[in-house]
């Protein structure tokens, strides 16, 4: 039997998906690759063939980050990243507290068919359900609110 991710890095690849999951990897443990007083200055904005833009708060800290550049990259590089660039942006705060629950919707017929459409090239029934389930619960979980 194949590991998930020896199954679904290549399906995540083909799709055009893996830079995007990679991001989303690296923001979620973003406060955990970093201290909070790093973590709060620069934040990762998107992520292309081995390289990462990182929003930064100010030109000091821009400044700073340039020096401790391999540091950063040395840090990161368990999520493949092999180089990084930083630009002035906007970076969000850590959040505080425990977050509402986010409200669900329904699954809409256009949903049904991309996860129908995704699915029909797994031929494991076993993945295909753990697939489906998960995309389901993506797909459905409500957008958070500006109060979130």
């Amino acid at each position: 039997m194949k590991k998930t991710g020896a199954v679904l890095g290549p399906l995540l690849r083909n799709l055009g998906l893996e830079s995007g999951v990679r991001l989303a990897l690296i923001r979620n443990d973003w406060y955990k690759i970093f201290d909070e007083q790093i973590a709060s200055q620069l934040f990762p904005v998107s992520f292309s063939d081995g390289e990462l833009l990182l929003n930064v708060t100010s030109p000091i800290w821009m400044q700073q980050c340039s020096y401790h550049k391999g540091e950063i990259i040395k840090k990161l590089s368990a999520y493949d990243v092999q180089n990084i660039r930083f630009r002035l942006g906007r970076v969000p705060q850590k959040k505080q507290g425990i977050a509402a629950p986010r409200k669900t919707t329904e699954l809409t017929s256009e949903n049904r068919f991309f996860i129908t459409e995704l699915l029909s090239d797994v031929s494991d029934e076993s993945l295909k359900e753990a697939i489906k389930k998960a995309l389901e619960k993506s797909l459905t979980a409500g957008k958070p609110t500006e109060s979130d």
